[in-house]
Order: structure tokens, then C-alpha cells, then sequence
């Protein structure tokens, strides 16, 4: 195999120059195309992007499958199906660009071990019903999408930008599935508003944390650094915020949020970060330590390693199929 530029800079004694001229572009407003342009630290930064993105869609599957046997109806299943089909979609396209990379996406799933991967808290709890599932489709998939829009909009590496077209395309289709059905459930009866209202309790909390530390803490910088987004965590955070906040009050459901007149936008009432009761399901309501709520994030969920390290075994027809 032929050398690429980098590799010959590298031999040469020239990184710096490689960064220098890719820098100035990025800089610039320029995308950059050819891989002959990605010094090693941007590379690092798009392939640890990339990484933890298709991991955890990926893992969307071991979660949302958990909502199956709930389900009210055939089109309530075909929707939990197509969810899981779309996001596993969405881990593959990551997956080829990662490859790319000289990174095996079939290698960082199944052969890795499974306390290794990286994945959202929320899904390492089994949804307890449909009604979580509809709800996580309009509140969490929002956050979700805010994270993919940005790299669409704003990141340097032309191919990843192009790869979020679909991507998402199938996320607002999600989000807008997820509003219809939440908006028609709380509006059907108490028993099913109320049922919406409880998954909503539990779930907005995980959009809150949804995009990690705050940006005070961050210290990987690379990715906004070399314009693998554009968007920071707290920026992604608030537009999150204000987003949830509308559309919940649009259907009358509680949000710990309220609207603040005097700065015009919605504000927090829950303590930012805090813990969950891990086997009561419940969120302890004082704020956490970062270092602590960050491990409990991670690893400290129910279906943790052991969803995933079913996945990887791969026996699951005859279970999902099974009539109870």
C-alpha cells in the first residue's frame, strides 16, 4: 500500500507542517476531503468521535427491544422495529467511515469487552413500556439529534458531514413519532396521561446530562478545536433545554424547568448534576459530584455489561420472538 502524505510527513520529520496547512483550512471555513490532510491528532479526535457514537448506536438495540412485549399494537412494534433497525443503520454508516480510519467497527463491537463499551446511562435501564419508549423517542432522540445535526452542520471532515444527511433525516422522523404518540396519549385519557407524565419524570433528567460535562470541565478539546463539531456541551445542552421545555409545555406535561421572563427562556429546577437511586429506579434530588455522577453514567446501570455482552453472542430470535 502506497504511503498517504501524513504517513510521509511522519517519516520526513514533517507533522507540523501536515497541521499547519490543514489547520489553516479548517480555519478557514474549508472542508477537508482527502485523508492525506488528517494530521494524527485530528485523527484521534474523529476516531474517538466516531467510536463512541456508533457504540452507542449500537446499543440501542439491547435497549429498545426491551419496549417489544409492551407494546399496545402491530404498528406500536413495527416503530419499536424500525427504531432499532434505523439506529443499528446509523452505527454502520459511522462504522464504515471509522474503517477508513484502519477501524474495524465489527472489532470495537464484538470483540472488545462488553464492560468496555460506551454507551448512554438511560440505556443500560430496561424501558419498563411503551410509554417510556415514546417518550424517549421525543425527549432523548431530540438530544440525539442535536448531537448528530451539529456535526452535519459544522464539522471540518467533509465524508462525516455527508454521512449525518441520513442519519438525521431518520432522527427528526423519530422525534416527530415520538411527539404525535406522546401528544395523543396524554391527551386520551388520566390513566395514559399519567403513565406519559412518569416516564417523562424519569427520562428528562437523562437528557439533561445527555451531552456530558459541562464545558468548564471538559478537557478533550480536539473536537471543537480542530472543528470535529462545532457546537460545544453546554451550547448543545441549552438548545436541548429550551426545546424539551416547549414542546412539553405545549401538551401540559411538568418539566423540572420553569420560564424565566426576565431572561426569556427556560430555566433548570433540578439539581445539575445529580445521582439516581440505581435499584429503586428514582433520582436523588441534591446536587453530585462530576466525578461520581460521571461513573455512575458510564457503568452503574442495571443492564450493564450484561445487554451488551448478550449482543454480543448474538441469540436473540428465539427470545424476541416468543409469544408470552
Amino acid at each position: 500500500m502506497a504511503e498517504t502524505a501524513v504517513e510521509s510527513a511522519e517519516a520526513a520529520g514533517d507533522v507540523e507542517a501536515v497541521k499547519s496547512a490543514t489547520m489553516a483550512k479548517i480555519q478557514a471555513g474549508e472542508l477537508i476531503e482527502d485523508l492525506e490532510e488528517v494530521f494524527p491528532d485530528y485523527r484521534n479526535a474523529l476516531v474517538q468521535t466516531l467510536t463512541i457514537a456508533a457504540q452507542s448506536e449500537v446499543t440501542v438495540l439491547t435497549w429498545a427491544y426491551t419496549a417489544y412485549r409492551t407494546c399496545p399494537d402491530i404498528g406500536a412494534k413495527v416503530a419499536v422495529s424500525a427504531t432499532i433497525q434505523d439506529e443499528v443503520g446509523h452505527a454502520h454508516q459511522q462504522g464504515m467511515l471509522l474503517e477508513r480510519f484502519g477501524v474495524s467497527m465489527r472489532e470495537k463491537t464484538f470483540d472488545v469487552a462488553p464492560e468496555t463499551i460506551k454507551t448512554l446511562m438511560i440505556m443500560q435501564f430496561e424501558l419498563k413500556n411503551y410509554f417510556e419508549f415514546l417518550v424517549s423517542q421525543c425527549f432523548l432522540d431530540r438530544a440525539g439529534r442535536i448531537t448528530t445535526r451539529d456535526v452535519e452542520l459544522n464539522c471540518s471532515f467533509a465524508p462525516y458531514r455527508r454521512s449525518l444527511r441520513k442519519i438525521n433525516f431518520e432522527e427528526q422522523f423519530h422525534v416527530g413519532h415520538g411527539e404525535q404518540w406522546v401528544k395523543f396519549y396524554a391527551e386520551y385519557s388520566p390513566e395514559t396521561r399519567a403513565a406519559v407524565q412518569k416516564a417523562l419524570d424519569w427520562m428528562f433528567p437523562h437528557g439533561v446530562t445527555w451531552f456530558g460535562l459541562p464545558d468548564r470541565l471538559k478537557h478533550r478539546k480536539g473536537q471543537l478545536d480542530f472543528k470535529v463539531r462545532g457546537w460545544s456541551n453546554d451550547t448543545m445542552r441549552e438548545m436541548w433545554l429550551q426545546s424539551a421545555c416547549k414542546f412539553a409545555a405545549e401538551v401540559g406535561l411538568d418539566v423540572p424547568a420553569h420560564y424565566d421572563e426576565e431572561q426569556g427562556k427556560y430555566v433548570l429546577d433540578c439539581p445539575f448534576p445529580m445521582m439516581c437511586d440505581v435499584e429503586k429506579r428514582e433520582w436523588i434530588w441534591e446536587e453530585a459530584d462530576w466525578k461520581d455522577t460521571i461513573n455512575q453514567l458510564k457503568y452503574d446501570g442495571p443492564m450493564n455489561p450484561y445487554a451488551h455482552a448478550r449482543l454480543q453472542s448474538e441469540v436473540w430470535g428465539d427470545e424476541l420472538w416468543k409469544e408470552d
